[in-house]
């Protein structure tokens, strides 16, 4: 059995499906409070670091400096952990810089990432060895199911690694993506 076609109604619904198909993609990227319909995220958030934590433990406190994108001359937008993210998981960093001031060293690194609160920046482990520092950054994300969009931002955060002896220190990302760098005290 053959079913007629209709010429009329196909090519009224090849002029409106893209039109359909605009409108529910606008109001899927416009909706602020629409949850997902996936299953929410389960994770431990990260544990907060002990009043005075030292060089080689967990450094951060949750509060955000001022924005700002690389740009020429910029130099990215400072960031302070958030402990207590979800789905907190290594990232790797871009750059190490750092500030010699005597013997008191603090430690500029430069990282990309998303943007919150689907990328949030929890905590930076330094691993203090003989003569070395390596540096783990660790993201996770805000609570809630939220639509994210693929949006790439410069960041940089910073971890005083306090007064240290003379000598030469190396400084390595442990997730290998910023060079090491060496740093000289005198």
């Amino acid at each position: 059995m053959t079913t007629p076609f209709r010429r009329g109604a196909a090519r009224s619904w090849h002029t409106i499906a893209p039109g359909i198909a605009l409108a529910v993609a606008l109001a899927a990227c416009t909706s602020g409070g629409s949850p997902a319909t996936s299953a929410p995220s389960l994770a431990l958030p990260s544990a907060s670091p002990p009043a005075g934590a030292g060089p080689s433990d967990e450094a951060g406190s949750p509060s955000t400096g001022p924005g700002g994108d690389l740009g020429p001359g910029g130099s990215g937008a400072l960031v302070v952990p958030k402990p207590g993210q979800l789905d907190v998981h290594p990232i790797a960093a871009d750059s190490f810089a750092a500030q010699v001031d005597g013997r008191h060293v603090v430690l500029t690194i430069t990282y990309t990432s998303g943007v919150e609160p689907c990328s949030i920046l929890d905590t930076i482990i330094v691993q203090r060895g003989e003569g070395s520092f390596a540096i783990t950054l660790r993201e996770g994300h805000g609570p809630g199911d939220q639509v994210c969009i693929m949006i790439a931002r410069v960041f940089r955060t910073q971890v005083d690694l306090g007064d240290l002896d003379p000598g030469t220190y190396t400084v390595t990302d442990t997730m290998r993506g910023a060079d090491p760098i060496k740093v000289v005290v005198s």
